[in-house]
């Protein structure tokens, strides 16, 4: 079984933090330990910091979109990763001013996003003075109506010039425009594609995919190898149990076959579909990315408002549920029951489900809201087979087994 890959929320909640949620931000660990950002609230280096999360491994940076609570940290975070500073008193003593026009083969961080992000990294690292020790870029995911731009203009300090402009292709998307190789063998093991998905400003989803990983060798392989040894070693198989090494590599050819003395042929078991993980940021409607984000193994959406009666104080008598989504779209996001509905995780704006204590209100309103978006999608399917509703939690790590 191939290694977990570990989604870690590191900030759920919504607009304004809570004592036990920080601004939006989740890291997905990779098997290779790569480690990936998507969103950077207020706060975040601080979870980064909290949690069980190495900050040398963090290699690229997505934003959903650019609203406040979920990019204010992105700027302190890359002075965190590249030993930024707000320089020294004789500027030309600083090392991390002198080498800006010898950009290195490959920056430190890749930050991807839709546009005007190049823009905002730029204005917060000047006006802050803040001179970064190691190199960024940034490419941006731009829509059709977006303006033309050089990304190559007007560069900071240490973001090096490989900047590009990403478009979308004729179905509206963008395509593995981010791909992870295998250290060892160096086959392409993931890939990142995404989509427009509907907020109140231009914003985008991400979907990781997992390569196809050789499939699973058949129990008796091995004994009926081992029955034939003697005579598999006469026909020119030195070593006949080193074919089932074979089947295990990437780059094993799908014809690839033993011929048996019994005239019995063991071949190579067909590749297994690899994980899949969507990341949505804030949504009243992902529709767009269904293409890319069908059979997704890990669904991450969040529900910023719930109808809650009897449960919620904060709920009045008159109101309907009807009206709390209606008001929830109006402002560009989700409740629990449209996330159920796109069968999905959740994040949220209330408490941490143990903030009060085990009993406490703050737990049963997110046993609620699980169960709540556990009922849409049971009323869209009539059944519940295969899945699971996690209430996210910050630094609460969910694994992804292959």
């Amino acid at each position: 079984m191939p290694p977990s890959i570990t989604i870690l929320p590191l900030g759920t909640a919504s607009a304004v933090p809570s004592l036990t949620r920080n601004h939006s931000s989740l890291a997905v660990i990779l098997p290779s330990s790569s480690t990936l950002i998507f969103d950077v609230g207020e706060g975040t280096q601080h979870r980064i910091q909290r949690f069980p999360l190495k900050l040398n491994k963090v290699e690229k940076i997505f934003i959903t979109h650019l609203h406040g609570d979920h990019v204010f940290g992105l700027c302190p975070l890359l002075a965190t990763l590249m030993n930024g500073a707000g320089g020294t008193a004789d500027p030309d003593a600083d090392p991390r001013t002198h080498d800006a026009d010898a950009p290195p083969t490959k920056p430190r961080i890749e930050i991807y996003g839709p546009k005007g992000l190049r823009e905002y990294i730029r204005a917060g690292l000047t006006l802050t003075y803040t001179h970064l020790g190691d190199w960024y870029v940034v490419h941006e995911l731009h829509f059709p109506h977006d303006a033309p731009s050089d990304p190559t203009e007007h560069c900071y300090l240490k973001e090096h010039p490989s900047g590009t402009n990403i478009p979308q292709d004729p179905q509206g998307f963008w395509r593995d425009f981010a791909a992870w190789t295998h250290p060892a063998h160096g086959n392409v093991e993931f890939t990142i594609s995404a989509a427009e998905i509907k907020h109140s400003v231009p914003s985008v989803g991400y979907v990781l995919t997992e390569s196809p990983r050789p499939g699973k060798i058949p129990r008796d392989y091995a004994a009926r190898i081992s029955k034939h040894k003697e005579a598999l070693q006469r026909s020119g198989h030195e070593n006949p149990m080193k074919f089932l090494g074979l089947l295990q590599a990437w780059d094993c050819p799908e014809d690839a076959a033993l011929e048996l003395p019994d005239g019995t042929r063991l071949t190579k078991p067909p590749r297994v579909r690899g994980r899949k993980i969507t990341v949505l940021g804030d949504t009243c409607d992902p529709s767009p990315i269904i293409p890319l984000a069908e059979y997704s193994d890990v669904l991450v959406h969040e529900a910023t408002n719930a109808f809650l009666p009897g449960l919620d104080p904060a709920t009045k008598g008159t109101e309907t549920y009807e009206a709390v989504e209606e008001r929830t779209k109006s402002r560009g996001h989700s409740t629990p029951e449209m996330a159920g509905r796109f069968a999905h995780a959740i994040n949220s704006r209330y408490k941490d489900d143990d903030a009060d204590g085990p009993d406490g209100a703050a737990k049963k309103i997110m046993v609620r809201i699980g169960v709540c978006a556990m009922g849409s999608w049971m009323t869209a399917t009539g059944s519940s087979e295969g899945l699971r509703v996690t209430c996210a939690r910050d630094g609460v790590p969910i694994e992804v087994k292959g």
